[in-house]
């Protein structure tokens, strides 16, 4: 493997190497043997003229008897055959053969070219002697044309000859030719593959995690710009990767002194990972890897986890833990099946509350008894105080009524708050707005202010407390009538979606912007020299708020400062108070 690419470009040189010395040979060969060729037909040629000069008077006197012992002699000095033929193809002499069995030539290409007045070459096989020789025959001619023809021929032997001799020295050149080409390639192969197998090597590292592995190379080519591109590259990442450490250590330190417990839950409900404040709170420090119902034994946070990962959106609500109370936000990571967990103990806090709770009760069941007491010792004191007596009689009792008022609503609050809900039953709301408007229209009408009711056609029953549904629209017109000195009053209900949608809107002095969001603050009065003439309690929308809650509806105001204000609930069909 580590020798894979050196392997490959040495055997690419090779073969590059051998077809070059192979071609170069084969070229070689060829040209040597058509230079043999050349030569041999050149001195065949000149044999043939040679012969023609004292043959051209014998073929003139028609003395074919001593054209014989011509062609003999020559052809002996010369060590060719020598033939004369006449212009219609009869061999007359023949150095060799008996000219008289010898066959018409006149189909002889060789002969055919020189009856035809030029020179004739040929290399074919003799049908005479049955043997492979080359032939070159030269016209005689004479003003009255083409006479007759001298043909010299010999055989190849002395080609073939020169050809082996030339093609040892051929074959010993083409072999150091090769071997030189294979030292080259050996050497070109190892300069190539040298750097980047240093370059494998390097990357190698870099992929085991050393990202401080470095290339030099001393030369000047794109090998080089690799090296150099890997370098700066490998400087990025290493930078990369020490800031991401160190980010991830301070997550990770992050993650692990958060107090509340977080996890990390897969698709099949394991644990993956989770923080040292959950290990506390399940007491389990082997808790990763494990499923969520076998470390915490609680099915209402298990059928939360469920709920989140079918439906994909974020739920968030306060579940028993054992003998704890703990606020459950269960929310699916952005391109990933796996669910952030996030548990925060509300044991304390809601301690807290029961003993605030209870203090207020006990506080307004203890301050029942003495404002009972004084209101009654104040009506038996009407008509036996004169003067100005009267006049701080009717102070002392009217801030007397706004103190029970006042212990009244803690303990409505205190009650909401304990979520102690007497009833859910189908509440007509057509009835309700009515007993409504016969309970305010007396009011209203001596304030001068218009009182309206409207309910959509055919709106289902609401399945809800009907006393805590009455008080809180009682609640709501109240402060409306309160704050309304002209105009009007309106209450609606109707259907949107799975919803019923109840609105009161009124044409008072309506709510600044700033104070909008503090409302629904136990206690909390925008006007509060107003509020004291008008004998409220700034408790009132607060109750409002939470009989919204306990029936898992939704509130929202809506005002424009001198042009009125708009509360709107929305409360769930077919959905009872939760208790």
């Amino acid at each position: 493997m580590k020798h894979g690419i050196f392997l490959r470009v040495f055997a690419g040189y090779v073969i590059v190497s051998l077809l070059a010395v192979l071609i170069f040979s084969f070229y070689t060969l060829r040209l040597v043997r058509g230079i043999s060729y050349d030569a041999l037909t050149q001195g065949l040629e000149s044999a043939a003229l040679a012969a023609k000069v004292p043959t051209e008077p014998l073929l003139a006197a028609g003395r074919t008897g001593a054209l014989d012992d011509l062609v003999a002699r020559l052809g002996r000095e010369g060590r060719v055959r020598i033939t004369v033929i006449d212009p219609k193809g009869v061999v007359l002499a023949d150095s060799l053969e008996n000219a008289a069995t010898m066959e018409n030539h006149s189909q002889r290409p060789e002969v055919a070219e020189a009856l035809k007045g030029v020179t004739g070459i040929s290399f074919r096989l003799s049908s005479t002697i049955n043997r492979w020789m080359v032939y070159v025959a030269v016209p005689v001619t004479s003003p009255h044309g083409v006479q007759g023809v001298v043909r010299a021929a010999a055989f190849p032997e002395g080609l073939n000859s020169a050809v082996l001799r030339e093609r040892g020295g051929l074959f010993l050149f083409a072999s150091i030719l090769f071997v030189a080409c294979l030292l080259s390639a050996l050497l070109f192969s190892r300069t190539l593959v040298a750097p980047l197998r240093d370059l494998a090597g390097v990357v190698e590292k870099f992929a085991a995690g050393d990202f401080g592995a470095r290339l030099h190379l001393r030369r000047w080519d794109e090998i080089k710009k690799l090296a150099d591109s890997f370098n700066v590259m490998g400087e990025r990442v290493q930078t990369q990767f020490l800031e991401g450490s160190q980010r991830a250590q301070e997550l990770d330190g992050i993650f692990s002194s958060v107090q509340q417990g977080i996890l990390l839950v897969d698709s099949h409900g394991r644990i993956v990972r989770c923080n040292r404040g959950f290990e506390d709170l399940v007491h389990n420090r082997a808790a990763e890897g494990k499923t969520l119902w076998e470390i915490a034994r609680a099915p209402r946070l298990t059928e939360l986890v469920q709920r989140a990962r079918d439906t994909g959106a974020r739920q968030t609500e306060e579940v028993p833990f054992g003998d704890k109370s703990v606020l459950c936000t269960v929310e699916r990571m952005a391109g990933r099946q796996e669910l952030i967990v996030v548990l925060q103990d509300t044991s304390d806090v809601r301690q807290l509350e029961a003993v605030k709770r209870d203090f207020v009760v006990n506080a307004s069941h203890e301050l029942r008894t003495p404002l009972t007491s004084i209101l009654g010792s104040l009506e038996m004191l009407e008509g036996e105080v004169k003067g100005d007596g009267e006049r701080w009689l009717d102070t002392i009792k009217r801030n007397a009524g706004r103190m029970t008022a006042i212990v009244e609503d803690l303990l409505s609050l205190a009650q909401l708050e304990a979520r102690l809900v007497p009833s859910s039953e189908p509440v007509d709301l057509a009835r309700l707005l009515d007993d409504l408007k016969l309970m305010f229209q007396h009011r209203a009408e001596s304030e001068g202010i218009s009182l309206e009711t409207s309910l959509e056609p055919g709106i289902p029953p609401l399945t809800a407390d009907p006393f805590l549904l009455e008080q809180m629209l009682v609640n709501l017109v109240d402060n409306a009538l309160k704050y309304t000195e002209a105009g009007s009053v309106r209450l609606s209900a109707a259907t949107e979606g799975d919803h019923v949608r109840i609105e009161v809107a009124d044409t008072g002095i309506g709510i600044p912007e700033e104070s909008l969001p503090r409302i629904f603050e136990r206690f909390y009065v925008v006007d509060k020299s107003r509020s004291r003439k008008l004998g409220g309690t700034g408790l009132g929308l607060s109750i409002v708020k939470h009989i919204v809650q306990t029936h898992s509806g939704t509130i929202e105001v809506k005002s424009d400062l001198g042009k009125g204000t708009r509360f709107i609930v929305r409360i769930p069909f077919q959905r009872g108070p939760r208790n």
